[in-house]
């Protein structure tokens, strides 16, 4: 990240951990956890990754805002907002959807970082920059910089690319795996564009959808990729849905090894995980790393969406 007053100090290279847990034991498995969650609580995971070279480009285009676009309890909005408030530059969320009551956990902070929110109806939100509503939002701030949802552009590749430089220095056995959860999937493609052939990468979608494995290969710009499985069994009902055995899953699994995880993206990714593990879908003595993305303010939501 571009050192400026009052930014915040980043753990980088995140660290990288060993995951102990009896059933990787049980099944021969050597699982590491590359803790992205960890480079700082605000700005974590792979949002650090995705805007450290988009903060170069606000610099040289000299853009005086930052636009932006996600849902109600959106990682990227909340990390956004954060990295602006620190680094000075006013910050625009497009959400999508009517604006909420007043509790959200995730917008109240958003607000209070200095964001400006604006709510649009979820068929103009599909549409983004096309549409006339957006426009003309966009229209009413002066030099703005355009991210998009999720922060997923040429410039986030480039910063997940450095996650294999930092794993070079951290771990002296071969990498068998990788896998991560996708949202939007730029994460999975900057490992895809820039990884080694000889590891295999695994993603596991947090949504329901049939194109985003297109989607992640296309932003690659790989049509075909022999080192790629992609999984959309794992999504729980869709995006941010939940279930009890899901919760018990991250409940269980938090107690045992100490590292946290959200229920929106990494509890469906190590879950899915497991399953294969219990399956016998990975060789025996297989190494494994998670990409640990983040993500953890999401939790805040679910007692709010129970009310």
């Amino acid at each position: 990240m571009l050192p400026e007053p009052g930014m915040p100090d980043l753990v980088l290279p995140s660290p990288l951990m060993r995951c102990n847990h009896p059933f990787l034991s049980e099944k021969n498995i050597t699982l590491f956890v590359k803790r992205d969650d960890l480079i700082h609580p605000e700005i974590s995971g792979n949002k650090y990754r995705k805007f450290k070279f988009n903060l170069e480009k606000i610099k040289l285009s000299n853009a005086e805002t930052v636009i932006t676009f996600g849902g109600a309890f959106s990682n990227h909005l909340h990390a956004t907002a954060a990295t602006c408030h620190y680094l000075g530059i006013k910050s625009i969320g497009i959400v999508r959807g009517e604006e909420t009551s007043s509790g959200n956990p995730t917008l109240q902070f958003c607000r209070d970082k200095g964001m400006i929110l604006h709510f649009i109806p979820r068929n103009e939100y599909r549409l983004k920059t096309d549409s006339e509503l957006v426009k003309d939002i966009i229209n009413l701030y002066s030099h703005p910089y355009i991210l998009p949802e999720g922060g997923s552009n040429p410039e986030a590749l480039s910063g997940v690319a450095e996650i294999w430089n930092e794993l070079t220095l951290q771990i002296n056995e071969p990498v068998d795996y990788i896998f991560c959860a996708a949202g939007t999937g730029a994460t999975l493609a900057g490992l895809l564009k820039h990884g080694p052939q000889k590891t295999h990468i695994l993603g596991f979608s947090s949504l329901k959808s049939n194109h985003l494995k297109d989607e992640i290969q296309n932003m690659a710009g790989k049509k075909t990729i022999n080192n790629f499985t992609f999984f959309e069994d794992y999504h729980f009902g869709g995006y941010a849905k939940t279930t009890p055995e899901l919760l018990e899953f991250i409940h269980s699994f938090e107690n045992i090894t100490g590292i946290p995880m959200d229920y929106v993206y990494n509890g469906k990714a190590v879950y899915g995980l497991f399953e294969l593990i219990r399956k016998n879908y990975f060789p025996d003595k297989s190494v494994i790393v998670w990409l640990h993305t983040g993500g953890l303010q999401g939790n805040q939501g679910l007692p709010y969406l129970k009310k």
